[in-house]
């Protein structure tokens, strides 16, 4: 099975990433991918990028950004040792070294304190690993869609065993606005731990997402915001449904009510 392939067709269910068009007489326009001219019908990515619908099982598409890879439109991209996909525009700010994995820390923390998230601990070991080895650390947990997994004390959901209080493991690579909304996910994991709040898994899950959602609304670009409505249309109970009620209710009530209604279940 390819998971890769099976990611990039979540996000076109997700965001429409394959929308259909039609040519109208008077255009003329290229494919993104071939660079020749476009049927009557063709297909568009979540940026608007243009191409054969026929490209839609051979094309490749960033895993973080779902860019069409191609020279035209993103002057080429990288592949992963794990088999993942970026285009270059996502590679330009990629997290591969501690002092970036600092910086996003202390962006991270910051955001999450302004809306009431706070006692994060400080200096929580934080790995960047590779797609294979960060779904070994996630044991029977591990999917697909895995970006990131936090291993607590006294749970072990794998046979490796670590000394530290918490460590967070995250995808190595990401662009630095993926990997905080991943970090901030993995902070309110923390957040609840620290908190004693035991949650089931589908609460849980929908109410961390809520962390990577205050990441992508802060910046507000147009990343952001294909994540933020493929984070909408999910349809998974946890990650998708379970968020959506937390959303809402945040929109609604704000987080302050929001964190004294998690406390008080």
């Amino acid at each position: 099975m390819n998971h890769f392939l099976d990611f990039y067709k979540y996000l076109v269910t997700a965001i429409g990433i394959f929308s259909m068009c039609t040519i109208s007489s008077a255009e003329s326009i290229q494919c993104s991918i071939c660079l020749q001219p476009l049927a009557l019908e063709y297909s568009l990515d979540a940026w608007g990028n243009a191409f054969h619908s026929t490209h839609e099982k051979e094309g490749l598409f960033c895993h973080s950004c779902s860019r069409i890879i191609s020279q035209s439109v993103t002057q080429g991209g990288y592949v992963y040792s794990d088999g993942r996909h970026m285009c270059s525009l996502c590679h330009i700010t990629a997290i591969n070294n501690d002092s970036l994995i600092y910086i996003a820390y202390q962006s991270v923390t910051a955001q999450l304190k302004a809306v009431g998230i706070i006692n994060i601990p400080k200096n929580i070991p934080i790995t960047l690993v590779d797609l294979h080895i960060l779904n070994e650390k996630a044991g029977h947990l591990s999917h697909a869609k895995l970006k990131g997994f936090t291993h607590f004390p006294g749970k072990s959901y794998s046979k490796l065993q670590i000394d530290n209080p918490y460590h967070i493991y995250i995808l190595s690579g990401l662009p630095q606005l993926e990997f905080e909304a991943v970090l901030a996910h993995e902070f309110l994991h923390i957040w609840l731990e620290i908190n004693s709040l035991d949650l089931d898994i589908i609460t849980a899950e929908g109410f961390c997402n809520l962390g990577s959602s205050l990441i992508y609304e802060n910046d507000g670009t147009q990343f952001s915001q294909i994540h933020l409505k493929a984070m909408e249309n999910n349809a998974d109970e946890a990650y998708g449904k379970s968020f959506i009620i937390f959303q809402k209710e945040m929109d609604e009530n704000g987080w302050e009510a929001l964190i004294q209604k998690i406390k008080s279940l």
